[in-house]
């Protein structure tokens, strides 16, 4: 009898991460995929972009996608879904990557940013459950949810046309 084949999982955040590189690093922003949260692996899904003085550049945020590019912190967690729709789960996969980054690296609160990023638009429904509500820029929602209050969701099917965006909405479902 033959063994099921899994079909081998896509690393679409790999992906969103040489595109990150090849925009980012030569304005002066470290790029890294693959990032271990703790001391010890496991390792998690995610993005990390590290900027090295206190505010982005000019050039940098011509490169940044809305959201992104408005946060003072100098370690940007992003956590990518590419296919996979938001719920609960990915919620608490967020806020453990958050919490076992800062730990990790003994950072406070303000020091680290994490942004969950859908390619996908999730149902109204899952955003009024987790309390997410649009801000002042197209595609880039907050939470008066006490746990998810610092992780803005980035959609990026909604995010505005400005060329700052157009690298990244590449990655947005049709």
């Amino acid at each position: 009898m033959e063994k099921n084949k899994s079909k081998p999982k896509t690393r679409w955040h790999r992906l969103l991460g040489r595109m990150f590189k090849e925009l980012l690093v030569p304005a002066g922003i470290t790029v890294l995929t693959d990032v271990p949260v703790m001391s010890e692996p496991p390792e998690a899904d995610i993005l990390l972009l590290k900027k090295a003085q206190s505010r982005w550049t000019k050039e940098q945020k011509e490169r940044l996608p809305d959201g992104i590019r408005d946060s003072g912190a100098k370690h940007i967690l992003i956590e990518f879904k590419y296919s996979e729709s938001i719920n609960e789960n990915v919620f608490r996969q967020v806020l453990c990557y958050d919490y076992l980054y800062k730990s990790g690296q003994e950072l406070k609160d303000h020091e680290v940013q994490t942004f969950l990023t859908a390619a996908k638009t999730p149902r109204e429904t899952t955003l009024k459950e987790f309390e997410y509500f649009p801000s002042e820029k197209s595609g880039v929602y907050h939470s008066k949810n006490l746990f998810l209050k610092n992780i803005p969701l980035i959609l990026l099917n909604e995010l505005s046309d400005k060329p700052h965006n157009a690298w990244i909405k590449c990655f947005a479902s049709g």
